[in-house]
């Protein structure tokens, strides 16, 4: 079907104007033409029922099959474009259906009166203006798609350092309840320790700061709470045991 479809293309192109039109037909307007006439793509393509316009009944249908035929891409966007180009316009605002005046079924003999707009200065400018906006929107777009890498990578993190922390509590727990098993005096001694060390504490904030008390540990041998907490075994205070903070 391509090798005939290439020649039939080719036909329209040199065939130029018959009934008196002169020159050729532009290739965009000859490929579109044939296209929509080719019966074999009325599922994707075809003509209005009046023969004045053509309907693309499945733009995916058409971008991933029929362009790559005729124009070597899959752009619909851009298809459109080179249509407005051209002179055509979207008829339905809810469908992708076209019209030109000179663009008719049966009609090959009109094809060259379609012919490429002149672009003028203003044109070009609405152009380019419209271009800068997508190149823009496109840059933005990608900004947040690195904004929003950025922010997944975070909280990957986040959460790897919490699972870190739930990993180690078991382990935290076993030391804590084997040194318990060795020593069942731990946490009382700890307790205790604690308590003089707060005793001292609140001392020391009274009428004589400098002035500590001290606790005799052995005969004739002075020592803080804090001394003899560690002189005992006790563990350094303060410290948890599944979360929960012993003073």
């Amino acid at each position: 079907m391509m090798g005939g479809s290439k020649c039939k293309v080719h036909h329209l192109q040199a065939a130029g104007g018959g009934g008196g039109e002169a020159g050729s037909v532009a290739p965009f307007v000859a490929k579109t033409f044939h296209m929509v006439s080719d019966t074999s793509t009325d599922p994707v393509v075809r003509w209005g029922c009046a023969g004045n316009t053509f309907h693309v009944l499945d733009p995916a249908a058409f971008s991933d099959f029929l362009l790559p035929s005729y124009f070597k891409h899959r752009n619909f966007a851009s298809f459109v474009r080179q249509l407005n180009t051209y002179g055509f316009r979207k008829v339905d605002p809810d469908s992708w259906e076209f019209a030109h005046e000179s663009f008719l079924r049966g009609q090959a003999q009109l094809l060259p009166r379609i012919v490429r707009k002149k672009k003028t200065g203003s044109a070009a400018g609405r152009e380019l203006c419209e271009e800068g906006k997508e190149v823009r929107g496109t840059i933005q777009a990608v900004q947040r798609l690195r904004d929003e890498q950025r922010g997944v990578e975070e909280e990957l993190q986040a959460m790897d350092r919490r699972l870190r922390a739930a990993e180690s509590r078991p382990g935290q727990m076993m030391a804590f309840l084997a040194k318990l098993a060795d020593d069942p005096g731990v946490v009382l001694r700890a307790m205790l320790a604690k308590k003089e060390e707060l005793t001292l504490a609140a001392a020391g904030n009274g009428s004589e700061p400098c002035k500590r008390r001290r606790i005799e540990a052995d005969p004739g041998h002075g020592c803080d709470a804090a001394e003899l907490a560690q002189s005992r075994g006790a563990v350094p205070f303060p410290f948890s045991v599944l979360g929960q903070v012993f003073y």
